[in-house]
């Protein structure tokens, strides 16, 4: 994708960002701790790590007319537009979208769910009504697709398979 990739010391700490698409869509920058964190093997941080540069990527391929056309000067002018409520949550909304089925193939996640729908049926028909066997399922299926188990049962819920109540 040919995308600069620029470590930033305390992205994370200020602004409790681990990755930002830049302004003029060039690059992406990323928290210089999480990457050190990512480096020395800390599972956590890379898999959030993965989800942020996926989201990023969203943002890029979803967004990249919209922010394009805007034509910022700096960063600043950047942040002021992408802080805006109007432009916010809906983007935001769809680079986690975009994320989450990049990482997460529907087909993929069914098929990983299935075999565990087989395997503890056979042990006790009422296994869903088990306190915290959404999660436990999600944390078991996460390392698959090598993400943290809030992805997996984000799509759980966006894709129906196993809503939350």
């Amino acid at each position: 994708m040919k995308l600069d990739i620029i470590e930033i010391p305390k992205l994370f700490a200020d602004l409790r960002m681990d990755a930002a698409l830049l302004h003029d869509l060039s690059g992406i920058l990323v928290d210089q701790e999480s990457i050190r964190q990512w480096d020395r093997g800390d599972r956590w941080v890379e898999e959030r790590l993965r989800f942020s540069f996926a989201h990023e990527i969203g943002h890029l391929k979803l967004h990249h007319a919209l922010i394009s056309a805007a034509q910022f000067r700096d960063i600043e002018d950047f942040k002021a537009w992408a802080c805006d409520p109007q432009h916010y949550r809906k983007a935001e909304f769809q680079a986690d979208e975009f994320a989450g089925r990049f990482l997460v193939p529907h087909d993929l996640l069914v098929e990983e769910y299935d075999n565990y729908v087989k395997a503890y049926e056979y042990a006790d028909e009422a296994w869903r009504d088990i306190e915290g066997m959404r999660e436990h399922i999600a944390k078991k299926i996460a390392p698959r697709f090598g993400v943290n188990h809030q992805v997996i049962e984000t799509r759980f819920d966006r894709k129906r398979i196993w809503p939350a109540e």
